[in-house]
């Protein structure tokens, strides 16, 4: 059986945690330390293990601070080159991506009302490698403005910004979310990120031409939405981006085409595009 003393030995000579690059293994090794210190009661052993969970916590923390300068530089992307290969992701887990994405953004979350108005959505914020994938196949650039449409605590914004220096827009009805989100961006000189607080059914969609939902609503306000975004698609041609149950409604909309084989999928980013104006 694994022991803590045996652990414990192994990562004081293995080099590999030790790469900046490398936070997952630290992850892993962490909560594997954490894990073997339930129990464990030498003493001198003990504080090796926080010696070395310590340590890990050290180098992330100077990761993090050296991708957030490069943020401020703008050289976001090439700073998260790394985690970026996504491929063709589906699912509602989270992965490496989300864990840098997490310790760059140091977001704590607030306190909000246990009980949610009716038809709205627990919030969870989107898979970062969802994120990458929607850019990608939405073919967004820095010429777009993109608007989040229940957009938390800014993961999708700021993200987005980031890496293809679009002007990214987010409504969220939480105040204390909006706050975050708006701290956080600050934080990273994202003055191209702009989030605000507000009813998803009112807020002014005008600006963009491409419109991020991660089913935060269902119902009636989701239909009074998704005839808001059809008004704007009759003026001007828009992309809306999927995930989640939400993207069924989306591919039953004569106005909205997509390539994807199946425009309903629930686990991965759906891509639509107005079929109006000659699209």
């Amino acid at each position: 059986m694994e022991s803590l003393a045996s652990t414990v030995a192994l990562l004081e000579q293995e080099p590999a945690w030790r790469d900046p690059a490398a936070f997952l293994w630290r992850a892993e090794a962490a909560d594997r330390l954490d894990l073997l210190l339930i129990g464990a009661h030498d003493a001198a052993w003990r504080e090796r293990a926080v010696r070395l969970i310590d340590a890990m916590e050290a180098v992330d923390t100077e990761g993090f601070a050296s991708i957030r300068e490069a943020i401020r530089r703008g050289e976001g992307r090439a700073a998260l080159a790394a985690w970026l290969d996504v491929g063709f992701p589906t699912g509602q887990h989270y992965d490496v991506l989300d864990h840098v994405l997490a310790g760059v953004l140091a977001l704590e979350e607030p306190e909000v009302p246990a009980v949610l108005p009716a038809e709205m959505v627990f919030y969870q914020p989107s898979p970062a490698r969802h994120i990458v994938d929607g850019v990608a196949r939405a073919g967004i650039t820095a010429g777009d403005v993109v608007l989040d449409l229940g957009a938390g605590m800014g993961h999708v914004p700021i993200l987005v910004a980031i890496l293809t220096g679009a002007r990214t827009l987010g409504v969220e009805r939480e105040p204390a979310y909006v706050e975050r989100a708006v701290d956080a961006a600050a934080r990273l000189g994202l003055s191209h990120v702009r989030m605000g607080v507000g009813d998803a059914r009112d807020a002014d969609l005008t600006e963009a031409n491409v419109f991020y939902l991660f089913t935060p609503f269902i119902g009636g306000v989701l239909r009074d939405v998704v005839a808001n975004i059809e008004r704007e698609a009759r003026r001007r041609p828009v992309r809306v981006v999927t995930l989640g149950p939400c993207s069924r409604t989306f591919a039953r909309q004569p106005w909205l085409r997509s390539d994807d084989p199946d425009p309903g999928a629930a686990e991965r980013i759906v891509v639509f595009r107005s079929a109006l104006g000659g699209w």
